[in-house]
């Protein structure tokens, strides 16, 4: 239990309003799904303002508002506090700014109550989702239900810190998920988590827009681990993809470690679906073999050798046990990349990287299975948030397709002409889905394999409706 004693503590608090109680501390910022004693917290921005919904709040059972000051709002505040003398209103600077600091010092005490407990950051370009889902169902593996894990991809300056206050006494380890899409927001979300280990996936031009070059992404993805150099004196361990030619410049420290096919401090090798590498255990080497047989894509085995590699730094006593949790993993559905029976679907997100590794991994995949490009069809739509390099990444994966063999193939969206100059001869193009809808009727008997990948703009996830 929390004591309005911990509000002190809090820079962004202006004043408190009510009486001094002891509560849980359950944060909610959603008027709509708010239960009995939780804490309301009424964030705002240019077209909302949760206050609005102060009142509906109280009658549903908040115990505690945390609310923005703003003009006209103190005579507001003074008569809810005579109609509801129960109730504990919080005054700050920032509503959203509150539950940051919150955030951080509750992490903070959790922490502070047992000093082995471990908190790891994923960040990364693409496939923070996945490496999270991989890392937590590993660990969960060793430590059943004592890992909590980001939820979905609550993984931005408000994600962070509902995940965050998920933080109870059973719990050893926090897996948390970092995203972003502008300068320093990397930056924020580690003074808010304090990660002491970590895993960057990749750097790619996800977000490029805001970001102007690959150099600046690496450099924001980068900070993740430069909060754990810094809050750990070097010696959190942190592990990265040194396949990747921007990680593989980041200034080693003592717990990092880079794996990879071709470079890295460990190498793999991935055959089939088995994964293997050697790994240092005290003063020995010790063989690591991990067959999963649940994973056909070539880029999600490598993904699971990451994870499993960095629980195995965490836990050196645990190799094995490691390798027989990562050998039973099975991926969740996500609604992002997934099969829908014979049809590749990902059209929750697209950036050049992840579009070049999905579709190599589906040509590895169709490789196996002794299936023909030919009787295979592909679908792509636009990706979004790249600004002035839209026109030369479509063109540059377009290009990549057509020189793996694709003949039959659709391009759907705005860009849809920027593809078309790296693939001049495609089966059809289209501005939205619905005009794509009949032959997709088609494509769908006529097909052995259907490859689809767009970002969410397009909401190419309708056309599974669509027999």
């Amino acid at each position: 239990m929390l004591s309005t004693k911990l509000f002190s503590k809090v820079p962004s608090i202006l004043q408190i309003i009510g009486p001094a109680k002891e509560f849980e501390l359950k944060i909610n910022t959603d008027s709509r799904t708010l239960v009995e004693g939780e804490t309301f917290v009424a964030l705002h921005g240019d077209n909302f303002d949760g206050f609005n919904y102060v009142e509906q709040v109280i009658k549903k059972g908040a115990l505690v508002i945390i609310y923005s000051r703003a003009p006209n709002r103190e005579e507001v505040v003074n008569k809810l506090v005579k109609i509801h003398p129960t109730t504990l209103f919080v005054e700050t600077t920032d509503s959203l700014k509150c539950i940051q600091e919150l955030a951080s010092i509750h992490i903070l005490n959790w922490k502070l109550a047992k000093p082995e407990r471990k908190i790891i950051g994923i960040t990364g370009s693409n496939g923070k989702t996945t490496h999270k889902e991989m890392l937590s169902s590993i660990l969960n593996s060793l430590f059943p239900g004592k890992v909590l894990a980001t939820k979905g991809n609550l993984n931005n300056h408000i994600g962070v810190p509902l995940t965050i206050f998920g933080l109870k006494e059973i719990h050893e380890i926090a897996v948390i998920e970092m995203g972003m899409n502008h300068p320093g927001e990397i930056n924020e979300l580690c003074e808010i988590a304090h990660p002491e280990s970590g895993i960057i996936t990749n750097i790619g031009a996800a977000h490029i827009e805001f970001m102007n070059s690959m150099e600046n992404i690496f450099k924001e993805k980068a900070s993740l681990y430069r909060s754990v150099v810094q809050n750990t004196k070097g010696s959190g361990m942190f592990i990265v993809n040194g396949d990747d030619y921007y990680l593989n410049q980041l200034e080693k420290s003592p717990g990092l470690s880079t794996y990879g096919e071709k470079n890295g401090d460990i190498k793999i090798q991935i055959t089939n679906n088995t994964i293997a590498f050697q790994i240092q255990n005290v003063d020995k080497l010790e063989s690591v073999l991990i067959t999963n047989n649940n994973i056909l894509e070539h880029h999600n085995l490598k993904n699971l050798a990451g994870t499993a590699l960095l629980a195995m730094k965490l836990f050196p006593q645990k190799i094995q046990e490691i390798a027989l949790a990562a050998s039973n993993y099975q991926q969740p559905s996500m609604n992002r990349s997934q099969w829908v029976e014979n049809i590749f679907l990902d059209a929750y997100n697209a950036n050049p990287s992840s579009m070049r590794v999905s579709f190599d991994s589906f040509i590895t995949v169709i490789k196996k299975k002794g299936i023909s490009l030919d009787d295979c069809y592909f679908v792509l739509g636009d990706m979004n948030e790249l600004g002035v390099f839209a026109e030369e990444l479509h063109r540059e994966i377009a290009e990549h397709i057509k020189n793996n063999g694709v003949k039959n193939i659709s391009f759907i969206g705005r860009y849809k002409d920027f593809y078309l100059q790296g693939f001049n001869n495609p089966q059809s193009t289209h501005l939205n889905k619905e005009e794509f809808y009949e032959e997709w009727k088609r494509i769908r008997k006529s097909y052995k394999f259907v490859f689809v990948k767009a970002s969410r703009s397009l909401q190419l996830e309708t056309l599974m409706s669509i027999v």
